[in-house]
């Protein structure tokens, strides 16, 4: 579908094979688009990205990985250019699961196989324009939501980022990125970690209360717990520098009621003291980074506890990118 629109577009296009991005550039021109920034390596991208303003990157991957998602990497921490949440599109030729999945998740918008049609672009670029997925952050990921709809309707909703091809095509700069946007939208991520971190720390904690009669639990009683320190640390890495002390205090006697367990045989009274503990924090993290606090039947049991932890709303986090990304 060409769009008169996309000819105020400029795009990044980087492939290492000169026929490959040629055809490339002509199915994007029959699109509509007109300007672009063409790279054979990707030394000078990040001097490009630097320099000047882009509106879709669309990078190659071979099957070695050429830098392709270090660069991605880069740019979604905001190491290469000013604007994380540019809309990226990555293309490739081996469509091999295993070597599909470091692609799928580098926090890239969309990967595109080799061979591909006009149409097939045009519907890849007219859904990050109308339909971009929005972002979502966890312990180990950072890009677009890949969550089913039962996921993500049980957890935290995702989060809209700026998008620069949907402004410059619609004309809405509102939508696009100024720098008082990318921070609010870091600082909407950091919340949404932060709660979906604590939804995890007390899921491992409650499941491993559930399953005190379990024969096998004294032989992964260890690595849960490892587990579950793991995610504590990334969670209090994750919190503000001025966050509430409220919440560091809960977090580190939850670390320390799992330090205290590993190289126990699991007990009853140290289970229960564990899960009592992640819910507290769990409980703390939703009163402190929501607007309201739902009622719904996965959250009865906080509802119990509100009363309990004190609601304070934290400050703007001063290093927002290190906190969201880890």
């Amino acid at each position: 579908m060409q769009t008169v629109q996309y000819a105020e577009a400029t795009i990044l296009l980087f492939d290492p094979k000169l026929a490959v991005r040629s055809q490339t550039r002509s199915i994007l021109t029959v699109l509509g688009f007109k300007n672009f920034v063409e790279f054979q390596g990707l030394a000078d991208i990040r001097t490009a990205l630097s320099n000047q303003r882009v509106d879709l990157v669309i990078l190659a991957v071979d099957k070695t990985d050429n830098g392709a998602l270090r660069l991605v990497d880069d740019i979604r921490r905001q190491r290469c250019g000013q604007d994380p949440f540019m809309p990226i599109l990555l293309t490739a030729w081996n469509s091999n699961l295993n070597a599909l999945r470091p692609v799928v998740d580098s926090g890239a918008d969309d990967v595109l196989l080799h061979p591909f049609s006009t149409a097939q672009m045009g519907e890849r670029i007219d859904a990050l324009v109308r339909c971009r997925k929005p972002f979502v952050v966890s312990e180990d990921y950072f890009g677009p939501d890949r969550r089913t709809t039962v996921a993500r309707l049980a957890g935290a909703p995702p989060i809209m980022v700026p998008n620069a091809l949907q402004a410059r095509v619609l004309g809405q700069s509102e939508l696009g990125p100024t720098p008082e946007r990318i921070e609010e939208t870091f600082l909407e991520l950091r919340r949404f970690k932060l709660r979906n971190l604590s939804r995890r720390i007390w899921h491992i904690a409650n499941s491993l209360k559930d399953a005190l009669l379990d024969p096998t639990l004294p032989d992964r009683y260890d690595s849960e717990l490892k587990k579950l320190g793991k995610s504590i640390h990334v969670y209090r890495k994750t919190l503000a520098a001025d966050e509430s002390s409220d919440m560091r205090s809960l977090c580190d006697a939850l670390a320390a009621v799992v330090k205290k367990q590993i190289g126990k045989r699991p007990a009853r009274r140290g289970l229960e003291l564990l899960e009592q503990n992640a819910l507290a924090l769990r409980v703390a993290s939703k009163l402190e980074h929501d607007q309201s606090v739902s009622k719904d039947a996965d959250n009865a049991a906080i509802g119990r506890e509100e009363a309990k932890v004190s609601n304070k709303i934290s400050d703007v986090d001063p290093d927002l990118i290190r906190a969201v990304m880890g």
